[in-house]
C-alpha cells in the first residue's frame, strides 16, 4: 500500500509539472502572435510566417524595435516574390541599355531596312511577332507595315541574310504545298521543309495553333517563297534575301 501511494503521488507531481510547462508555452506563443499582429505594419501575416522560422531556431521571438524592423523587411521581400513586377526593357541608346536584336523585337518597335532598293527600303512598324522553334534553331517572323505596305522579316540571329517577304494574296494553295510553285515570271522549287513550335504576340495574322509547317522555295539566289501551313490554312510570302547589316532596330516609344 505504501508503494502504491508513493507511485500515485509521484505521478500527480509529474503531471502538474508538465501541465505548467505547456501552459507557459501557450502564454508565450499567444504573446508573440499578439506582438506580431499589432506591430508589424501592412503585412502581419507574412511577418508572422517569417518570424515562425526564427522561433524554431532560437526558441523565442525578440520584440525589440530592431527585430521588428528586420521582420518587416523580410515580409516585404516575401511579398515581392509572390507578386513579381516585370522589369522594363532598357533603350539601346542608353549607356546601360542592351542592343535591340531580332529575337527581342516587340509590337511597336521599328525595323529600318536600307538596301538601296526603294521597293524594299522603309521604316516598318512591327505589328506582331511569331517565334518559331525547330530543334535548336530559332526563327523570328516580324509582321510589319510601312504606310500601305505589308512585309514579313524572317530570319535567325546566326544567319547572314534574312528574308523580306511581301504577302501573296489569292495564291490558291491549301493543304500540303507542291514541290514547285509558279509565281509571276518565276517557278520556285522546294528547297527546305520543316516543322516548328510557334508562339505569337501582337497582330501577326496567324492562327492560334502551337505548331506550323514551314517551306522555303527558291528561284534564284536572292528570290524565294516563304510558305507557312497552319493546319489547312496556307500563307505565302514572295521574299527577297537581304544582308543582315542592312537592317536596324529601334525600340518603340
Amino acid at each position: 500500500m505504501l508503494t502504491l501511494a508513493s507511485l500515485l503521488a509521484a505521478m500527480t507531481i509529474a503531471g502538474a509539472f508538465w501541465v505548467g510547462i505547456l501552459a507557459a508555452r501557450r502564454l508565450r506563443d499567444w504573446g508573440d502572435r499578439r506582438q506580431l499582429t499589432e506591430g508589424d505594419g501592412p503585412h502581419p501575416q507574412l511577418a508572422l510566417a517569417a518570424a515562425a522560422s526564427v522561433s524554431t531556431t532560437s526558441g523565442s521571438i525578440p520584440g525589440d524595435p530592431v527585430s521588428q524592423k528586420i521582420r518587416a523587411r523580410v515580409a516585404q521581400r516575401l511579398q515581392g516574390r509572390l507578386q513579381p513586377a516585370p522589369a522594363p526593357r532598357a533603350a539601346p541608346d542608353t549607356p546601360d541599355g542592351p542592343e535591340l536584336t531580332l529575337t527581342a523585337l516587340r509590337q511597336g518597335d521599328v525595323v529600318v531596312v536600307e538596301t538601296g532598293d526603294p521597293n524594299l527600303d522603309g521604316d516598318y512598324l512591327v505589328d506582331g511577332v511569331v517565334n518559331l522553334k525547330e530543334g535548336a534553331t530559332a526563327t523570328v517572323i516580324a509582321v510589319m507595315t510601312d504606310a500601305d505596305r505589308h512585309r514579313w522579316l524572317i530570319g535567325s540571329p546566326d544567319q547572314e541574310r534574312w528574308l523580306l517577304a511581301e504577302p501573296v494574296r489569292g495564291h490558291g494553295l491549301s493543304g500540303e504545298p507542291p514541290r514547285h510553285i509558279p509565281h509571276e515570271e518565276h517557278t520556285y522549287a522546294l528547297e527546305r521543309r520543316g516543322q516548328a513550335s510557334a508562339a505569337g504576340v501582337g497582330m501577326h495574322g496567324r492562327p492560334a495553333l502551337p505548331r506550323v509547317a514551314t517551306y522555303v522555295y527558291r528561284a534564284a539566289a536572292d528570290r524565294a517563297l516563304w510558305v507557312e501551313r497552319w493546319g489547312d490554312q496556307v500563307l505565302v510570302g514572295a521574299a527577297t534575301a537581304i544582308p543582315q547589316h542592312a537592317v536596324q532596330f529601334l525600340p518603340g516609344s
